[in-house]
């Protein structure tokens, strides 16, 4: 999946502040590349991807998926514009502490046309792929972090996505779960998918094509560029 992202801003308001999140950016993401985005804490990276995952809008500028426009969609259209199309895995790695593994690995085919056997198919293959199989009736406190983030991961994909974003996925992780974890989002870059990811790891930053750095909310770096 492509992403041009032009002239770009996010600006909170409340009653007497106004805070500039991202101001003016600009970058083009060519299907199948692996970015990695960094910067101080508070410099705007997780609102950019937030926006890269249309879990919210800019105020201003234009964002292109596949040379569609989307930057100015209402709440219920980026909704079903998510579907199927792009995957999240988070630092906190977001599972539903009531639903087994396997459930929360259903949830983003529940809302698409695939008849019901394809889904159970596509689960059990995700959930092999991550290594977490054994696993599968297990809810997410039984499982260590490493698992857990596994079993994040697989969720991400079920849906076969052609877009991963992923915001600090080894943050909660120790360096070997890390390293694991860094090793399956770079085969999957490998395999076709455009994979973005806020970290602030250098190691981690190492797996991506292109690091953007951002400071205040204005792009001040761009290194490994070959896009």
């Amino acid at each position: 999946m492509e992403l041009q992202i032009k002239n770009l801003r996010k600006i909170f308001r409340t009653d007497s502040v106004e805070t500039v999140a991202l101001n003016d950016v600009s970058f083009t993401v060519t299907d199948g590349s692996f970015v990695a985005i960094m910067g101080p804490s508070g410099c705007g990276k997780s609102t950019l991807l937030n926006i890269l995952g249309l879990l919210d809008n800019p105020t201003g500028g234009q964002y292109l998926l596949d040379g569609e426009r989307v930057d100015n969609l209402k709440e219920s259209q980026r909704t079903r514009y998510r579907r199927g199309r792009i995957g999240f895995i988070f630092q906190s790695f977001n599972l539903i502490e009531e639903m087994n593994i396997r459930d929360n690995i259903m949830l983003p085919l529940n809302n698409l046309s695939i008849p019901s056997e394809e889904k159970k198919e596509r689960v059990e293959m995700a959930m092999k792929r991550m290594g977490i199989a054994h696993r599968a009736n297990h809810y997410p406190s039984q499982l260590s972090g490493g698992q857990q983030q596994r079993a994040a991961i697989a969720r991400a994909i079920v849906a076969r996505p052609g877009l991963i974003l992923a915001d600090e996925p080894t943050g909660n992780l120790d360096s070997k779960n890390g390293l694991e974890v860094m090793e399956l989002l770079s085969e999957l870059h490998r395999e076709g998918s455009t994979v973005i990811m806020v970290t602030h790891s250098q190691r981690d930053a190492t797996y991506a094509d292109r690091i953007i750095n951002l400071f205040d909310g204005s792009i001040v770096e761009t290194l490994n560029d070959r896009l």
